[in-house]
C-alpha cells in the first residue's frame, strides 16, 4: 500500500511516500514542489500529484496548529460508549467556541482502574471545510486529516524511547513563516503552539540591516548565515559579530517563546524540560543550535526526520532530514499498530465517501455468455491437444531410443528399455559420461571463470526495467589464466541506483551469482539526474555465475 504524507508549507509543498505491507513500512521516496511566482499552493499540490509515478492508495495531511485546539481529558470510565458521551459533555465547557460548530476526534492515551485518559483534537467546521475544498481542487481527497500535535506525537514515539520521555521533550520545527513548538511527556501531548516567526524573519533582519533586497538577503542567509555563541565572540572580526547580532535580534523572539513554553510545561507536569529537538531548514545555520542551548540551558540536537524512521538503513542528507519532518509524521499516522486509533477529523458529515456499487444481474448476462464460450473452447482444445500429444510422445520415444544407441554406442536392447522406463537412471548415466568429457576438456580449454563471462551472465539476468549504473567491478580471473577448480577469489560490485527499493531487488538477483553475499549500507549520493543511491555487494562467485 502506498501512503502519502503531505506538508503544505508557505514556500512549497512537501510529501513523503511510504510503502506499507503486513504491519511494516519503508520510505519509498520524498518530493518537493516550490512555489514559483504566480503559483498558488493548490497549483503546486496539483503539480506534485501529477509528478508521482503512481497514485497513492491513502493520503494523510495535518491541519495547522493555529486552526486547532486539543485537550487531555480524564474520564472515570473504561466503557467505549461512555467515553464517547463523556468527551462530548466535557467539550461543551472546554472549547473556546460552540461545540455545535466544531469537528473533533479523540484517541485513548491510557487506561487504568481509575478511568481513561483521552487526547481530543478539535477545530471549527469552517476551517476543515475550507481545507477540504482546497485539497479537492487539487484532485486530493485525503483519507486522514489529523492535527500537527498528533502527527508530532506519532513521530516522537517512534524515535524516542519511553525511558527518554520520563522528562518532557520539546520539538521545535522552524518553517519559513511559522514555527511549531510541541511538548510531549510520557507519550502524551502536553503543549502545542504556533509562533508566527520563521526563517523569513531572519532574512528580513539582514535586509533591513544592510539595506539590500529580500532575495539577496535570503541568499546571504543560506550561503553565509551564522550566529556566534558568547564564548566565541573574541575569535571573530567585528564585521562577523555585527552580522551575528543582526540575526540574534530576531532569534531572541524564538528563545523568549521557548522560555515561556518551559515555564508552562513546569506548571502542567511539575517537571522541567529534558531536551530540545529542532528541525527545519533554518536549524542548518551554523551556530544556531548552540546559541539556543546557551540561552535556554537545555541540550539541543537536530532530529533527523527521514533517517530516524527509515527501516531500510538509508541515510538521507541533512537538508532532507531537516525539512520533511511534518510530511513524514503525517504519513506515519497510517502505519503501525496505532493506525486504527489515530486522530482523524474526517468524521460524520466530513467522512470520506466512496461511490457504492449495486449488483445488477442483467449486466452480468454478457460476461456469463462469454465465460461459457471460453470454457467450451478450452474443453475442445484440451481434447485435441491430448490426441496430438499421444502421437508426438510415441514419435519422441522412437527418437530417444535412436539417440541412446548413438550416445552410448554399444547398448543392449534390454539396457535401452531400462533407460526408457527410468529417466532418472538415463540422466545419471548421461551426466556421468559428460562429466568425464568435461574434466578432460578443462585441461585444454580457456579459463571458464572469465570476468567478461560473469558480466555477460549478470547483464542478461537484470531486467530492463531495473536501471542500474555499475561503478566498480572486480571478479574472477582473466581468460588466459590457468584453470583452477577451486577459486576463492572475492568479488566486489558497486552500483548507483535510482531508489532504495532497487537495491533489494538487485540483491535478490546477485544472491544467485555470489555465495556469502553481503550488502553494504545504502548511501544517498548526488548526481546531475537528482537523488541516487550507492550500494556495494561482495561475495564469492558461484559455480554457475559465469554462464558456463
Amino acid at each position: 500500500m502506498r501512503i502519502l504524507g503531505i506538508d503544505l508549507g508557505s514556500t512549497g509543498v512537501k510529501a513523503v511516500e511510504l510503502d506499507s505491507a503486513f504491519g511494516r513500512y519503508e520510505i519509498r521516496d520524498y518530493y518537493e514542489v516550490k512555489l514559483e511566482p504566480g503559483m498558488t499552493p493548490t497549483m503546486a499540490l496539483t503539480r506534485l500529484m501529477d509528478s508521482l509515478p503512481k497514485a497513492p492508495d491513502r493520503v494523510a495531511v495535518a491541519l495547522p496548529t493555529r486552526n486547532l485546539t486539543f485537550r487531555n481529558l480524564k474520564l472515570p470510565t473504561r466503557e467505549r460508549k461512555a467515553i464517547q458521551a463523556g468527551v462530548g459533555f466535557e467539550l461543551e465547557d472546554e472549547l473556546p467556541f460552540p461545540v455545535e460548530k466544531a469537528v473533533y476526534d479523540y484517541a485513548v492515551l491510557s487506561q487504568s482502574k481509575q478511568g481513561t485518559i483521552v487526547h481530543v483534537v478539535a477545530t471549527l467546521q469552517k476551517h476543515l471545510t475550507t481545507a477540504l475544498e482546497a485539497w479537492s481542487a487539487a484532485g486530493i481527497h485525503p483519507d486522514l486529516v489529523t492535527g500537527e500535535s498528533w502527527a508530532c506525537r506519532t513521530f516522537l514515539n517512534r524515535v524516542i524511547s519511553r525511558v527518554d520521555q520520563e522528562t518532557p521533550v520539546l520539538l521545535i520545527d522552524i518553517g519559513h513563516e511559522r514555527t511549531i513548538l510541541y511538548v510531549q511527556w510520557r507519550g502524551s501531548p502536553v503543549i502545542s503552539r504556533e509562533l508566527p516567526w520563521g526563517g523569513r524573519d531572519l532574512t528580513q533582519a539582514i535586509a533591513l540591516k544592510y539595506n539590500i533586497p529580500f532575495e539577496q538577503a535570503e541568499a546571504a542567509k543560506i550561503d553565509h548565515g551564522f550566529v556566534i555563541q558568547e564564548a566565541q565572540r573574541t575569535q571573530v572580526t567585528q564585521e562577523q559579530a555585527d552580522f551575528s547580532d543582526t540575526l540574534m535580534g530576531s532569534l531572541r523572539e524564538l528563545v523568549s517563546t521557548v522560555l515561556q513554553v518551559q515555564l508552562t510545561c513546569k506548571n502542567l507536569t511539575q517537571q522541567n524540560l529534558g531536551q530540545i529537538l529542532v528541525s527545519g531548514g533554518t536549524v542548518l545555520m551554523p551556530g544556531l543550535n548552540g546559541v539556543v542551548e546557551d540561552l535556554t540551558g537545555l541540550p539541543v540536537r537536530p532530529v533527523r526526520g527521514l533517517s530516524s524512521v527509515a527501516t531500510s538503513g538509508v541515510t538521507y542528507s541533512e537538508h532532507s532530514d531537516a525539512v520533511f519532518l511534518l510530511a513524514a509524521s503525517a504519513a506515519l499516522c497510517l502505519v503501525g499498530t496505532e493506525r486504527g486509533a489515530t486522530i482523524n477529523l474526517r468524521r460524520g458529515e466530513f467522512a470520506k465517501r466512496t461511490p457504492s456499487r449495486e449488483l445488477n444481474l442483467t449486466n452480468l448476462r454478457r460476461p456469463l455468455l462469454a465465460t461459457a464460450a471460453i470454457v467450451a473452447s478450452i474443453v475442445t482444445s484440451v481434447a485435441a491437444e491430448s490426441f496430438i500429444y499421444k502421437s508426438r510422445l510415441k514419435e519422441l520415444d522412437g527418437q530417444l531410443e535412436k539417440g541412446i544407441r548413438a550416445f552410448f554406442e554399444t547398448q543392449s536392447s534390454s539396457s535401452v528399455r531400462t533407460y526408457l522406463s527410468s529417466t532418472s537412471r538415463l540422466r545419471a548415466s548421461i551426466d556421468e559420461k559428460l562429466s568425464k568429457h568435461r574434466e578432460a576438456s578443462k585441461l585444454t580449454s580457456p579459463n571458464p571463470r572469465s570476468p567478461v563471462d560473469f558480466l555477460k551472465n549478470l547483464s542478461t539476468s537484470i531486467p530492463r526495467e531495473l536501471i542500474v549504473d555499475m561503478t566498480q567491478f572486480q571478479v574472477g580471473a582473466a581468460p588466459s589464466a590457468p584453470f583452477e577448480k577451486i577459486n576463492d577469489q572475492a568479488a566486489s560490485l558497486s552500483f548507483v541506483l535510482p531508489n532504495p527499493q532497487a537495491a533489494d531487488r538487485l540483491s535478490g538477483i546477485l544472491s544467485t551469482k555470489l555465495t556469502g553475499l553481503q550488502k553494504a549500507k545504502t548511501e544517498e549520493v548526488s548526481s546531475p539526474e537528482g537523488k541516487r543511491y550507492k550500494v556495494t555487494f561482495t561475495g564469492k562467485p558461484a559455480e554457475d555465475a559465469y554462464g558456463k
